[in-house]
């Protein structure tokens, strides 16, 4: 299992060591290089690695995917999550945003954690049948954050299932469109939800939506 590291030095440098991978800092020269190149872009929210994206890899560290796994990462922003996917467990990982933005900061993570992920500028409401039949699991992190996105990830989850996807695991600082995401799926699906607290590079607790 990997474990956390997070010293004082690991910390005040452009990158967080945290599970054996360097999640970017906004110091980081390459990332402020790519900010000043996209400046006046507004972007989906995919501007940063949330805490989220921590809290899942710590999950994911006591129920690891299976080895070579093939892992959807919705909303994936900067791809922290499937960075630690592909680098400690081997996972062939594709991320997909409606922020185009996003793809070089994922890019430069990836390659930073000398991994990577296939990037894809696209709606998760997008996916068919025959693309989520590909994958073994889907995660995401704090991408139910808008009262709309509710009934069209709900939608997502009982189309992955009926396209055989094992697992589905989806991370949430606690926002009331992700409870009733949580209602929808506990209703309607093998659904549970739990609380994981980590304690570096903060003292955080999150909540995560578990379907198998």
């Amino acid at each position: 299992m990997p474990k956390a590291t997070c010293s004082n030095d690991n910390i005040s440098s452009h990158w967080i060591d945290y599970l054996g991978i360097k999640a970017l800092r906004a110091s980081h020269p390459g990332v402020r290089r790519l900010k000043r190149q996209q400046r006046g872009y507004n972007s989906a929210h995919g501007n940063k690695v949330w805490r989220s994206s921590f809290v899942l890899m710590d999950y994911l560290t006591t129920y690891p995917p299976e080895p070579n796994s093939r892992v959807l990462d919705i909303g994936c922003g900067w791809g922290l999550t499937g960075v630690f996917l592909a680098k400690e467990y081997g996972a062939q990982v594709t991320g997909i945003d409606i922020d185009k933005s996003v793809g070089p900061f994922l890019d430069l993570q990836a390659s930073i954690n000398e991994c990577h992920i296939d990037f894809q500028v696209r709606g998760f409401e997008s996916l068919s049948t025959q693309e989520l039949n590909t994958f073994n699991t889907i995660v995401g992190t704090d991408i139910c954050f808008w009262d709309e996105l509710t009934e069209p990830l709900f939608e997502l989850i009982c189309l992955a299932l009926k396209s055989d996807v094992q697992r589905i695991i989806i991370a949430d600082p606690g926002r009331p469109p992700f409870w009733n995401l949580v209602d929808l799926c506990v209703q309607n699906v093998a659904a549970e939800v739990v609380s994981r607290r980590i304690y570096e590079p903060w003292k955080t607790e999150k909540y995560i939506l578990i379907i198998e």
